[in-house]
């Protein structure tokens, strides 16, 4: 999984920068014909010149347009390469982008997304001016028609993410992850690869090991992106499930997490214990009757707060709240019990 160099951590080594340095970016994708096009428009209408930059789209064996749409595109990039990536799965597409990539920092972009002219040139200036390993900015979440429009809102809502503060924070400061982060070549010899056997954990696995190896992520608000989420619940459960498997996944291995990791699976958990104890002792039935009104009329306000903002229609996006919630936390448990169960017939217990 590595392929660290002679140093082992960042706070060892020089994270200085050239005047202008060369750009990486790499998109893993799979059946993006909707959305590549006017991410690969959006990267090129760059100010800081698509002669700066290189584009690796890592491409999981799509089936509809999406090749043909990379390999025919108007390129003014220094480079657009396409590279396959056999393991069908979201890291094994970053190390395979990675192996091709040659540039002085490195961005990773989602192909659901779009990002701002500037997006670029304030990634690259915010890595010279912080000297961090790796910076990012907020992401604004738009969605498509009814149902997507609430989940956007419920992506944008404290309530629905916790204190993921790239999903709606407009101050700048030391996070402990970003999304299309901006990296430092550096971190990609000293971290090594993405893990390929937890899929779903991407960013926030590999900025867990930036910051042990005493790398630094700052969030500034100037780099802004705009990401498009699922667009049913059903995706969006099968989105967070795999989010959450992978953070349960960590978990058993004996990663750290954050605090919002272990929220919703303490409550898909915590429920039905209640409701079970409930049976035999009053206090916990009373007790999870309270949860439930304060969980439905909290989300519920701030369902109402998040989709005014955005039109989006309240129970909806209370519906998505509460999807991501619930398919988090089965994940997670889900995860977490299964790699255990993995380790245990691994070392012959």
């Amino acid at each position: 999984m590595s392929t660290a160099g002679s140093h082992r951590r960042l706070d060892e080594v020089s994270l200085a920068l050239p005047e202008r340095p060369l750009v990486s970016i790499v998109i893993p994708c799979l059946n993006e014909e909707r959305y590549i096009t006017n991410l690969l428009d959006s990267l090129q209408d760059q100010d800081y010149g698509p002669d700066g930059i290189e584009v690796i789209v890592s491409d999981g064996g799509s089936t509809d347009r999406t090749r043909d749409l990379v390999r025919d595109y108007p390129s003014r990039f220094r480079a657009l390469r396409l590279v396959d990536n056999p393991k069908r799965i979201t890291v094994g597409g970053l190390n395979a982008g990675m192996d091709a990539a040659t540039g002085d920092c490195w961005i990773i972009i989602g192909a659901h997304s779009v990002v701002r002219s500037d997006f670029v040139r304030a990634s690259v200036e915010g890595l010279q001016r912080t000297g961090a390993a790796c910076v990012g900015g907020p992401i604004e979440t738009v969605g498509e028609g009814e149902v997507g429009k609430a989940i956007a809102a419920a992506m944008s809502s404290p309530f629905g993410v916790g204190n993921a503060k790239f999903r709606y924070a407009d101050t700048e400061g030391e996070v402990d992850t970003v999304p299309f982060g901006c990296y430092h070549r550096k971190v990609w010899e000293i971290i090594g690869r993405f893990d390929e056997t937890v899929d779903g954990a991407d960013e926030d696995s590999y900025n867990a090991r930036l910051v042990e190896a005493g790398g630094k992520i700052h969030l500034i608000p100037t780099i802004r992106s705009t990401y498009y989420p699922r667009r049913t619940l059903k995706a969006l459960g099968k989105q967070y499930w795999e989010y959450g498997a992978a953070k349960g996944t960590l978990l058993s291995r004996g990663r750290p997490l954050q605090p919002r990791h272990f929220a919703p699976a303490a409550m898909v958990a915590g429920g039905p214990a209640l409701a079970i104890i409930g049976t035999v002792i009053s206090r916990a039935r009373r007790l999870l009757k309270l949860l439930a009104v304060l969980y439905v009329a909290g989300g519920l306000f701030t369902a109402h707060r998040a989709a005014r903002k955005s039109g989006a229609n309240t129970v909806l996006t209370f519906a998505a709240m509460a999807t991501m919630h619930f398919s988090y936390g089965a994940g997670f448990l889900a995860g977490a019990w299964r790699e255990r169960q993995r380790l245990k017939d691994a070392a012959g217990v």
